[in-house]
Formats: structure tokens, sequence, C-alpha cells
């Protein structure tokens, strides 16, 4: 009897044993997929959102054979030949990249990472601008809700652009990587953001051409714009107008470019003027820049006479050759140190 006790109960704490552990897992299991199905139907009803949203505002975005996946930690939301049409500029521009996926971690809704696959081609209705853009692997990762920017990050490794835009030389250029950010200032108080844009081994033929060298393009550009209201208007007509109207600026605390044995180093400040062109000044310094002047008809006595004074005023003794020289924007024309060369500044809308 005592046997078929002692049996019973060690039956009996099997049992529990098993039984238990394995329910409260199933019930874990089955609640985290309800989760996980929750969040991701609201994760695509987001996206639909933000698609409509953005089709009220004259940018139509298709993306067919639309998928959701990433369980069970993640939620992706994946297309092919995503489409893009729209108003820039008063042209109609329509645009497709090949695919795309957005992944976002279950418990953080305010990450969003998306890998983008080549190409990325674009043309307007009147056949001016036509061009495509290809890489290796391109990301962009998103800060913050849909409805409260926080910052969007970039990154690519060998991307190649071709095609035409206008009237400008035909667009030509690769660089082996690229990285970029822009987020919310937090030491400011006037709709700030912070920006930083690099890229190395970069391979630009009209560059190359104005430096008269053949060595890979390295360039760093940052610093802040105010006023920078981002997503408060609908096109980019409408949001450059309003950062034009509300005294935006962006001041430039880095802008670098290196090639070879040519240098350009400076800072200072662009806002628009009245007439949408880009207007300010940049204290900058040059060096391996003589055939770049001749091309830009600087007269080379300046040159010489911007040396000496550079030498001078103490300025020449930490970098030897470089030469000081401010470039200002002003009524639509580039000038290098007090000669207007002939760079028009097109109106930007």
């Amino acid at each position: 009897m005592d046997s078929k006790k002692t049996e019973t109960t060690h039956r009996s704490t099997a049992y529990y044993l098993v039984f238990v552990p394995a329910t409260v897992l199933l019930t874990i299991v089955v609640g985290w997929s309800i989760f996980w199905y929750v969040v991701s139907r609201q994760t695509a009803a987001a996206v639909t959102s933000w698609m409509t949203h953005e089709a009220q505002l004259g940018r139509s975005w298709s993306c067919p054979d639309r998928k959701i996946s990433g369980y069970p930690f993640t939620v992706e939301v994946s297309c092919a030949n995503l489409l893009f049409q729209g108003t820039i500029l008063d042209k109609t521009l329509t645009g497709t990249v090949r695919g795309f996926q957005a992944t976002s971690p279950l418990l953080r809704t305010d990450n969003l990472l998306v890998r983008v696959d080549p190409p990325f081609a674009a043309k307007t209705s009147d056949g001016t601008v036509d061009f495509t853009i290809q890489w290796a692997e391109f990301f962009i990762e998103l800060e913050g809700q849909p409805s409260a920017f926080g910052g969007v990050a970039l990154a690519g490794t060998q991307i190649k652009v071709q095609g035409k835009a206008g009237a400008m030389d035909p667009l030509e250029g690769e660089v082996g990587e690229f990285d970029g950010h822009l987020s919310l200032s937090p030491d400011r108080h006037d709709k700030a953001c912070d920006f930083m844009f690099s890229f190395n081994d970069g391979a630009i033929p009209a560059l190359n051409h104005l430096l008269d060298s053949q060595a890979a393009t390295g360039v760093q550009f940052g610093g802040t714009i105010s006023q920078a209201e981002v997503g408060s208007a609908g096109s980019l007509a409408e949001f450059l107008e309003k950062w034009r109207s509300e005294n935006g600026h962006i001041e430039i605390t880095t802008a670098r470019l290196t090639s070879g044995g040519s240098l350009f180093e400076g800072k200072g400040g662009l806002g628009l003027d009245d007439e949408h062109r880009i207007k300010g000044k940049i204290e900058a310094g040059f060096a391996g820049f003589d055939n770049a002047f001749r091309q830009l008809n600087i007269d080379p006595g300046l040159i010489k006479a911007g040396q000496v004074l550079s030498g001078l005023l103490g300025k020449g003794d930490a970098v030897p050759g470089r030469l000081y020289l401010p470039v200002t924007f002003s009524e639509g024309f580039l000038s290098v140190g007090p000669l207007r060369t002939s760079i028009q500044i097109p109106p930007l809308y």
C-alpha cells in the first residue's frame, strides 16, 4: 500500500514538474505571439497612415507586395519595387527603389532601421532630370515617433551616381563610404538641428578637372541649422520659404575638402536672400587650388598677394603655402576674396 502511495506521489510530482512549467511556457508563447501580432499590425497601420498623409501633400508612395515578418523580437515591413511620385521644385519626379526593409525592435517604437536595395532611379516628366544611383549597402536609421522627429542617420558604401540634371554637366561620381546624421540640438531652443555629412574615396570628374587632380576626394561638412522644423511643411519650397521667413540660418562649424595636395577648410554661415538664393560668408583656407583659381578667372597676382598677407598676419605658419580668403555668396554670385567669379547661384525654389 505504501509503495502505491509513493508511486502516486512521484507521478503527481512529475506531473506538476512537467505540466505546470509547460503550461506557463505555452501561455508566454501564446501571449507574446498575440502581442507581436498586435504590434506588427499597428506598425503596418502606421505605414499606411504615413503614406496617406504623404499623398495628401502631393507625394504618392506605392509599396507593392508588402510583407510583415520579424517574429519574435522585431517587426519587419518590406516590399519590392517601391515607387515614389511627387512634385519637386515645380517638376513631377518619379522614382523607384528595387526594395526596402524597415525593422523596428518590438519593444521600441521610436527606432526604425531601414535597409534600401539598389538601384534608385528617378526622372522628371519633362526629361530634364534623369539619374540612377547604385550602391553596395545603404541604411537609414530614424529616431523618434513619426509625429516627433528625433534624428536620422545615413550610411552607405560604394555609392555611384550617373545621369543628368537640367543644363548642368552630366551627373557622374562615386564615393567609397558615406555617413551622415541630423538630430535635434539638445542645448538650443530655436528649433535647431545639428548635422554632419562626410564621404571618402570620392571620384568626382568635375571636381577632379577643377583641381587638376585624379586623387581620391574626402569631404566633411557639419554644423547647426536653426529654425529647422522637420516635417512642418508639405513641399520643399514651402519648407524653405518658412525657414527663410523665420530667419533660418546654417552655422557651418566644419567644412573640409581634401584631394591629393589640395585642401580647403572653412567656417561661416549661410542663409537665403529675398530672391531665394544662397547668401552668406565662409572664412576659408586654401592650399593647392592654383588650377581651380585660374579656371575661375581669379588673378594669380591676388593669390600671391594673399599668400604674402597671410604670412604677415601670421596665418601661414601652420600650413606652408596656404591662402586665406573669404568665400562669399551674394546677389546670386560666388566671390572668392574681393573678386566675383562667373559662378551664378540660381534660386533654390
